[in-house]
């Protein structure tokens, strides 16, 4: 009798050993009990989706699965609009530190002109350097 009980045993520990290398067949698959989410692509995903997703429940609460793929479409979706709205701003960033310059450049060749095409712009040392002259004749 204790022979046929190690016989059995290294029988179970044989078939183990075989079903734990692979050897003893597959489990099957068995389709999801709950639909598929009814949500766009990942990078598509809009507010008003998220407002009418209705996950499904299950026997302890949500769908561990449907929750984790919900999960995972939103962040891809904001990952994309944060690449977007900091690729914008860089844009208008750019924009705006170009626009100065290009304002700046008309205004600094009006002030190289010569000044003395227009007489409202003579400088305040040419006016006493005539007014000094006026005082010399008048002197005489």
């Amino acid at each position: 009798m204790l022979v046929v009980l190690v016989i059995a045993g290294l029988a179970v520990i044989a078939c183990v050993v075989m079903v734990s290398l692979g050897h003893g067949g597959e489990m099957a698959e068995f389709p999801p009990d709950a639909p598929p989410l009814e949500l766009p692509a990942a990078g598509q995903v809009t507010p008003a989706d998220l407002i009418a997703l209705r996950l499904p429940i299950g026997l302890v609460g949500y769908s561990t699965q449907a929750v984790d793929e919900t999960l995972h479409r939103v962040s891809v979706a904001l990952g994309e609009r944060d690449t977007r709205i900091a690729v914008l701003e860089q844009r208008v960033a750019e924009l705006s530190y170009a626009r100065p310059q290009a304002h700046e450049e008309p205004k600094q060749t009006e002030t190289t002109r010569p000044e003395t095409t227009r007489p409202e712009t003579r400088q305040p040392e040419d006016i006493d350097v005539r007014a000094e002259r006026v005082d010399a004749e008048e002197a005489w």
